[in-house]
């Protein structure tokens, strides 16, 4: 075979290899139903903070324990234990992304990504970043 040929072979491998591992990764988000059927496994959901209940976060008490509720895509609301300070301007979030897994009927996440406002949302509202702001933490055993 000519080199001409070999590489426009491995070019197209590679594309269809992308195409292949893009589609796989396609669909990841889950709902809460999801996660209290996969026991123990660590789930990715997408929600929206209820802003009609408080976020519970005592740092006198426990400053690695915040405690909130999120609706997600569902529609269906669960209470999130997050295992670290509460995240900044979390009440402003427009869409929360959370890693983590059912345990006890509550969602405990191990990372949680906000998404905040566009910037001209954010100025109406009084933030200065438009960006996301990514959070991790450990589930304490």
């Amino acid at each position: 075979m000519q080199k001409s040929t070999v590489v426009i072979l491995v070019v197209i491998l590679i594309v269809i290899l992308a195409m292949f591992s893009s589609l796989l990764g396609a669909g990841d988000y889950a709902t809460f139903a999801d996660a209290t059927a996969k026991k123990g496994e660590n789930v990715t959901i997408i929600g929206e903070l209820n802003k009609s209940k408080a976020i519970n976060y005592d740092p006198t008490i426990n400053a690695n324990k915040t405690e909130f509720f999120v609706i997600d895509k569902a529609g269906v609301e669960k209470k999130v234990v997050f295992h670290d300070a509460k995240p900044r301007d979390i009440e402003k979030s427009e869409e929360i992304t959370m890693e983590g897994r059912i345990i006890k009927g509550d969602f405990h996440a191990v990372h949680i990504l906000l998404k905040c406002p566009s910037k001209y949302e954010a100025e109406k509202i009084g933030l200065k970043e438009d960006e996301g702001k990514s959070y991790k933490a450990d589930i304490p055993e």
